[in-house]
């Protein structure tokens, strides 16, 4: 059996990516999986963006190795739901005790194990403040090493919904309330647009009950269909997708305008 590793994932391991040259040299190389595996092939990576692909194992003048001519190669994958500034376990109420700084500490931690897997793009849909924002852009500029980072920050529900706080004191409520509250056309509308402004590169909302939630309020929907144009209406003219937690009894599914 062969031991197949993403692309990215060879050079996250060890650095992020910079202008130096890589030639990963794979014993299999897939670059479509509608087709069969090649043979030996060098992939040449040159200022963190893949430039061209070799026959046999070569290497440009100066160019850092990545021997992996044991192994399968492919195109790095794609996690569409993920929360990479928090760890599966941990409730979410230690929000309102640890520092907000922590939870982008715990994405970088995160995001470096997520790379070492093989993913190098993840949509992250659910963070506290603005860490999955901040872990995004150290990403991007080269900061931390990471996959590339699709962020909605917090989601939009109904009061009393699945995503908004309850069940705690009200101070409490308050620290840990992701501010995504929202009802009627005219404030969900505005919702988005704050969201947006705050950097969400798509829009999450929670539109029936989940697992999480302090109160039990049913997998109906949550929210009106005049709600749902005003938010998807709103996010497309801004150029957002909207991704929707939607749990479906027995199961969970994720539902993309």
């Amino acid at each position: 059996m062969f031991r197949a590793i993403a692309i990215a994932a060879a050079l996250l391991a060890s650095t992020a990516a910079g202008a130096q040259t890589y030639a990963i040299q794979a014993g299999r190389l897939i670059v479509d999986a509608s087709q069969p595996a090649r043979g030996p092939s060098t992939v040449i990576v040159e200022n963190g963006r893949i430039s061209r692909i070799e026959e046999g194992a070569t290497a440009p003048a100066g160019a850092t190795v990545v021997d992996m001519r044991g192994k399968t190669v492919l195109p790095g994958l794609i996690d569409a739901h993920v929360h990479l500034t928090s760890d599966p376990g941990t409730p979410f109420w230690r929000e309102a005790i640890d520092p907000p700084e922590l939870a982008a500490v715990t994405g970088v931690k995160n995001a470096l194990l997520t790379a070492r897997a093989g993913f190098t793009t993840v949509r992250d849909l659910g963070a506290p403040g603005n860490s999955s924002f901040a872990l995004r852009d150290a990403i991007r500029d080269g900061i931390v090493p990471g996959p590339r980072i699709i962020a909605s920050g917090g989601a939009l529900s109904i009061i009393g919904g699945h995503g908004d706080v309850s069940g705690f004191r009200p101070e409490v409520n308050a620290v840990l309330d992701p501010g995504g509250t929202c009802t009627g056309a005219d404030q969900c509308a505005a919702r988005v647009r704050e969201w947006a402004k705050r950097g969400s590169d798509v829009i999450k909302i929670t539109s029936t009950g989940g697992v999480l939630s302090q109160q039990g309020r049913g997998l109906e929907g949550h929210f009106d269909p005049a709600e749902i144009r005003a938010i998807t209406s709103t996010a497309h003219r801004l150029g957002l997708k909207v991704a929707a937690h939607a749990r479906l009894a027995p199961t969970r599914s994720e539902t993309i305008w």
